[in-house]
């Protein structure tokens, strides 16, 4: 989700970032991603919109 930043250094640091963001998902039981204010579970639990 998302542009490609234009500079190098803005890359560098997406990638840093999605690396770190693998990692620590692998290590989690629950994975969540918030879209428009809305949480989506997508690893553990169910998948589909979170129950509040």
């Amino acid at each position: 989700y998302g542009i490609v930043p234009l500079s190098p250094l803005a890359r560098f640091f997406r990638d840093c970032a999605g690396r770190a963001n693998q990692r620590m998902a692998a290590a989690a039981d629950e994975v969540h991603l918030v879209v428009s204010g809305i949480p989506v579970c997508i690893k553990g639990g169910r998948s589909g919109p979170c129950v509040p």
